[in-house]
């Protein structure tokens, strides 16, 4: 690498340090720290081949470069939280979500971001993975400012402030509009002649739902579709 293509790193780098003190969300902010160790990484190994390559042309032998170990060495993956389990008293929705060894990492490594429709669940450097888990369009609204997060072992306990007292029936508006099209569906069902399709419209809606959904309405899909065509094989045909 020439020493411009050094240099065009190193403005990468100065760059990204300056977006990473601008930002806001931590999710970001940790994206960006990865990055920029990454950065800072490349550039010192390029100019230790570099170093190398001049001295080689020179004809001067020096030992080689000491690898340099630094975060950014090992990649980190990303990796979406499907499965928990949820509960509700009149004050909190309570949303448990299990991630074997959550308890190992720093208290700083595991956030949750809370809006009044919405929260997102952020684990840190895991066994060199980044943990994520969102639910968007809750039910109803919450309190964000007493909402709150508790480790405990290998699990992470979400609680959401309710504004009211009132009991949810789903957890996410989207999982309500998903219920209330399964309700219509076998109303719809009784009216329509047998020349007609009331599914056709309805898996349509599904898919839709299914590809903006968050991992609960996601589940309540799958579970739904399974169901749908477990009854379809097991009702026998006419010939």
């Amino acid at each position: 690498m020439s020493r411009e293509a050094i240099e065009n790193l190193t403005l990468d780098l100065e760059e990204m340090r300056k977006l990473a003190a601008t930002a806001q969300r931590s999710r970001v902010q940790q994206m960006l720290a990865i990055d920029v160790r990454k950065l800072e990484t490349d550039i010192q190994r390029q100019r230790d081949l570099l170093a190398a390559q001049s001295s080689s042309e020179q004809g001067v032998t020096r030992p080689a470069p000491t690898p340099v170990s630094a975060p950014g060495d090992i990649r980190r993956y990303q990796v979406e939280l499907k499965e928990y389990a949820w509960d509700q008293s009149d004050k909190y929705i309570k949303i448990f979500v299990t991630v074997n060894g959550v308890q190992q990492v720093p208290e700083d490594n595991v956030n949750v971001e809370f809006t009044e429709d919405s929260f997102q669940l952020v684990i840190s450097d895991l066994n060199n993975k980044d943990y994520i888990f969102v639910v968007n369009h809750l039910l109803n609204r919450i309190d964000a400012e007493k909402s709150y997060r508790r480790v405990k072992s290998d699990m992470v306990a979400i609680y959401l402030a309710k504004q009211s007292p009132a009991k949810w029936a789903h957890l996410t508006l989207t999982a309500k509009r998903l219920q209330d099209l399964k309700n219509e569906r076998m109303s719809d069902s009784k009216k329509v002649s047998a020349t007609d399709d009331p599914s056709a419209g309805l898996m349509n809606i599904m898919q839709q739902l299914y590809e903006s959904g968050d991992p609960e309405t996601k589940r309540m899909i799958n579970k739904a579709w399974h169901e749908s065509q477990t009854k379809q094989t097991s009702q026998p045909t006419l010939e």
